[in-house]
Protein backbone atom coordinates (compact mmCIF):
# COMPACT_ATOMS: atom_id res chain seq x y z
CA UNK A 1 0.00 0.00 0.00
CA UNK A 2 1.72 3.18 -1.42
CA UNK A 3 1.49 6.12 1.22
CA UNK A 4 -0.94 8.08 -0.70
CA UNK A 5 -3.41 5.01 -0.50
CA UNK A 6 -3.29 5.13 3.25
CA UNK A 7 -3.69 9.21 3.48
CA UNK A 8 -7.14 7.98 1.70
CA UNK A 9 -7.89 5.56 4.14
CA UNK A 10 -6.94 8.16 7.13
CA UNK A 11 -9.37 10.62 5.87
CA UNK A 12 -11.98 8.53 5.12
CA UNK A 13 -11.89 6.54 8.43
CA UNK A 14 -11.53 10.47 10.38
CA UNK A 15 -14.83 11.46 8.21
CA UNK A 16 -16.77 8.50 9.37
CA UNK A 17 -16.10 8.76 12.68
CA UNK A 18 -16.25 12.37 13.01
CA UNK A 19 -19.98 11.44 11.19
CA UNK A 20 -20.71 8.75 14.07
CA UNK A 21 -19.67 11.75 16.70
CA UNK A 22 -22.11 14.14 15.71
CA UNK A 23 -25.43 11.48 15.17
CA UNK A 24 -24.35 10.07 18.92
CA UNK A 25 -24.43 13.50 20.24
CA UNK A 26 -27.76 14.21 18.23
CA UNK A 27 -28.91 10.76 19.88
CA UNK A 28 -27.74 11.84 23.62
CA UNK A 29 -29.95 15.10 23.13
CA UNK A 30 -32.85 13.40 22.14
CA UNK A 31 -32.79 10.73 24.60
CA UNK A 32 -32.11 13.49 27.55
CA UNK A 33 -35.55 14.99 25.63
CA UNK A 34 -37.35 12.19 25.44
CA UNK A 35 -36.62 11.21 29.17
CA UNK A 36 -37.34 14.48 31.14
CA UNK A 37 -40.39 14.88 28.83
CA UNK A 38 -41.49 11.49 30.25
CA UNK A 39 -40.73 12.70 34.19
CA UNK A 40 -42.94 16.13 33.38
CA UNK A 41 -45.62 13.43 32.34
CA UNK A 42 -45.64 11.27 34.88
CA UNK A 43 -45.89 14.37 37.79
CA UNK A 44 -48.63 15.80 35.96
CA UNK A 45 -50.07 12.00 35.83
CA UNK A 46 -49.41 11.65 39.47
CA UNK A 47 -50.64 15.12 40.66
CA UNK A 48 -54.03 14.33 38.55
CA UNK A 49 -53.99 10.63 40.39
CA UNK A 50 -53.86 12.41 43.76
CA UNK A 51 -56.93 14.75 42.80
CA UNK A 52 -58.58 11.95 41.93
CA UNK A 53 -57.89 10.49 45.35
CA UNK A 54 -58.55 13.30 47.19
CA UNK A 55 -61.90 13.70 45.20
CA UNK A 56 -62.39 10.04 46.97
CA UNK A 57 -61.70 9.70 50.20
CA UNK A 58 -64.43 10.29 52.85
CA UNK A 59 -62.29 12.83 55.59
CA UNK A 60 -61.91 16.70 54.68
CA UNK A 61 -57.77 16.11 54.76
CA UNK A 62 -57.78 15.89 50.94
CA UNK A 63 -54.17 14.26 49.29
CA UNK A 64 -50.84 16.19 49.65
CA UNK A 65 -48.22 16.49 47.61
CA UNK A 66 -44.95 18.33 48.02
CA UNK A 67 -42.66 19.06 45.37
CA UNK A 68 -38.37 19.03 46.16
CA UNK A 69 -36.25 20.36 43.97
CA UNK A 70 -35.09 16.37 43.22
CA UNK A 71 -38.17 14.31 44.20
CA UNK A 72 -41.73 14.17 45.10
CA UNK A 73 -43.52 13.06 47.99
CA UNK A 74 -47.92 12.04 47.85
CA UNK A 75 -49.48 11.97 51.47
CA UNK A 76 -52.50 10.40 51.46
CA UNK A 77 -54.37 9.90 54.98
CA UNK A 78 -54.72 6.58 56.38
CA UNK A 79 -58.58 6.32 58.24
CA UNK A 80 -57.37 2.38 59.92
CA UNK A 81 -53.96 3.89 61.13
CA UNK A 82 -55.41 7.50 61.73
CA UNK A 83 -52.16 9.35 59.93
CA UNK A 84 -50.89 9.99 56.74
CA UNK A 85 -49.00 7.46 54.44
CA UNK A 86 -46.09 8.54 52.12
CA UNK A 87 -44.91 7.69 49.02
CA UNK A 88 -41.75 9.49 47.40
CA UNK A 89 -40.20 9.48 43.69
CA UNK A 90 -37.41 10.87 43.02
CA UNK A 91 -36.43 12.71 39.32
CA UNK A 92 -33.64 11.32 37.43
CA UNK A 93 -33.52 14.06 34.50
CA UNK A 94 -34.98 17.07 36.01
CA UNK A 95 -35.23 19.43 38.81
CA UNK A 96 -38.19 21.41 40.36
CA UNK A 97 -38.26 25.17 41.38
CA UNK A 98 -40.47 28.21 41.92
CA UNK A 99 -41.84 29.49 39.05
CA UNK A 100 -38.86 32.24 39.73
CA UNK A 101 -36.26 29.36 38.94
CA UNK A 102 -35.07 29.46 42.67
CA UNK A 103 -33.95 26.29 44.04
CA UNK A 104 -33.86 25.89 47.56
CA UNK A 105 -32.76 22.29 48.74
CA UNK A 106 -34.46 22.49 51.82
CA UNK A 107 -37.97 24.33 50.71
CA UNK A 108 -40.28 23.02 49.01
CA UNK A 109 -43.71 23.35 47.08
CA UNK A 110 -46.81 22.28 48.45
CA UNK A 111 -50.23 21.33 46.64
CA UNK A 112 -53.06 20.06 48.47
CA UNK A 113 -55.85 18.80 47.18
CA UNK A 114 -59.18 19.40 48.94
CA UNK A 115 -61.79 16.98 48.78
CA UNK A 116 -63.51 18.83 46.09
CA UNK A 117 -60.76 18.41 43.74
CA UNK A 118 -59.88 21.82 44.07
CA UNK A 119 -56.29 22.71 45.00
CA UNK A 120 -55.60 25.30 48.10
CA UNK A 121 -53.09 27.19 46.12
CA UNK A 122 -52.78 28.17 42.49
CA UNK A 123 -49.08 28.06 41.44
CA UNK A 124 -46.77 27.64 38.06
CA UNK A 125 -43.84 25.28 38.67
CA UNK A 126 -40.55 25.25 36.82
CA UNK A 127 -39.21 22.12 35.85
CA UNK A 128 -35.86 22.10 34.79
CA UNK A 129 -34.04 19.24 32.35
CA UNK A 130 -30.13 18.61 30.99
CA UNK A 131 -29.05 21.75 28.65
CA UNK A 132 -31.16 24.02 28.04
CA UNK A 133 -34.47 22.12 28.58
CA UNK A 134 -38.06 23.80 30.94
CA UNK A 135 -41.61 23.28 31.15
CA UNK A 136 -43.56 24.79 33.33
CA UNK A 137 -46.72 22.66 35.36
CA UNK A 138 -49.27 25.15 35.76
CA UNK A 139 -51.79 24.54 38.86
CA UNK A 140 -54.98 26.54 38.15
CA UNK A 141 -56.68 26.58 41.94
CA UNK A 142 -60.60 26.62 41.24
CA UNK A 143 -60.91 24.17 38.68
CA UNK A 144 -58.41 22.04 39.92
CA UNK A 145 -56.84 21.63 36.53
CA UNK A 146 -53.27 20.98 35.71
CA UNK A 147 -51.64 21.72 32.68
CA UNK A 148 -48.00 20.40 31.73
CA UNK A 149 -46.87 23.52 28.93
CA UNK A 150 -44.61 22.80 25.67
Amino acid sequence: MTLAEMLVVLILIGLLSGGVAVIGTAGVQMANREAFDAECEALKDALNDARDRALMQDANRGVIVEIFYNRYEIKTWDDQKEKFYSKYVYFEKMQASFANGTIDTRRYIRVQFLPTGTINKGQTILLRGPGQLKRNLVLQPVTGRIRLSD
